[in-house]
């Protein structure tokens, strides 16, 4: 043991990791990796409340409900309660990439198309087994998964060669295929609107999509170059999308009106992980691999966010300290 021993680290707000949020009462929080650990932030102030213990190895992805939080890292999950580990889930033997928390159930898949469904409800035993397990095609590499409001035990699985998946996690059949839009997709997301979904592609396209009949209902492109990365609608009445890029540019669509409405030209400094609309609020919270999380309101009378409030560190390695 040497004489001195790491206390914390500062500066250290997020890492290239998607965030996970989550309302408890009247409160909302969210949770973010740093390297081999997580934060968990109050919204109210973006201040920091609970910093979990150091993982073995770097986290890949995270979700939460209420006091739990569910981390994925390696071929493992772990699970928190509050900042106390009381589970490790080991099933997977490949690198898990997505953790979805649904209903009762969290849904992890890893790199090889592996998809675990996992019970945490009631008591949670010490290294429990999953209640269920479904392998997606060879040709199918996942990239992003979400569950569509209303359908009951059904999830949407986008791929990296372009196709998207709808699976019926209870009967463990796929009950159809999209055939995409010839680019990887890199995020999904549900909208108010029912049988409505929105999809990113790796050419910036950004695709607003009926799953029940199969029909594309607008499409919008990033101007500036590179992956569509994150998306978040609206739910306070304004008929907007935000849509995050690899180069840090917030864009903001009007979906009465199918146009831009607005530009955040230099949001983030590097691509922008996650995007999320607090429930009937017009405030978007960003987070980016540069080290940061911003707030931003919808409050001008021209339509354009502004800065609320923001935590931030270096986006690169500091050169001098003092």
């Amino acid at each position: 043991m040497g004489i001195f021993e790491p206390f914390r680290a500062i500066g250290c707000i997020t890492s290239g990791v998607p965030v996970s949020v989550q309302r408890l009462g009247t409160e909302t929080f969210v949770t973010v990796s740093v390297g081999k650990a997580f934060q968990i932030f109050n919204c109210a102030k973006l201040n920091l409340v609970i910093v979990g213990p150091q993982l073995p190895k770097k986290i890949t992805a995270l979700a939460s409900f209420k006091e739990y939080t569910f981390v994925a890292y390696g071929h493992d999950i772990a699970v928190f309660k509050r900042a106390h580990q009381v589970a490790t889930w080991s099933k997977h033997s490949e690198k898990v990439k997505l953790l979805l928390l649904f209903g009762d159930h969290v849904i992890s898949v890893d790199i090889r198309g592996n998809m675990f469904l996992w019970a945490f409800k009631g008591v949670m035993d010490q290294n429990p087994s999953p209640f269920g397990h479904i392998l997606l095609d060879q040709s199918f590499s996942p990239s992003c998964i979400m569950h569509p409001d209303t359908y009951l035990n059904k999830v949407l699985v986008g791929s990296e060669q372009g196709p998207m998946q709808l699976w019926n996690i209870s009967t463990k059949k796929k009950i159809f295929e999209f055939k995409g839009w010839d680019s990887p997709i890199t995020c999904c997301v549900s909208s108010p609107a029912l049988d409505v979904v929105a999809v990113g592609c790796a050419d910036g396209s950004v695709h607003v999509h009926n799953i029940r009949y199969d029909e594309e209902l607008v499409t919008f492109t990033h101007s500036t170059r590179g992956s569509v990365t994150a998306l978040s609608f609206c739910t306070d009445g304004q008929p907007l999308l935000a849509s995050g890029g690899s180069s840090g540019v917030i864009s903001v669509w009007n979906l009465e009106k199918k146009r831009l409405q607005s530009v955040v030209r230099e949001a983030h400094d590097s691509v922008i992980t996650s995007l999320h609309f607090f429930a009937n609020e017009p405030v978007l919270m960003s987070s980016s691999a540069d080290n940061s999380i911003k707030m931003w309101i919808f409050d001008t009378t021209d339509g354009d966010p502004r800065l609320l409030r923001f935590r931030s560190g270096h986006s690169a390695p500091p050169l001098c300290i003092k």
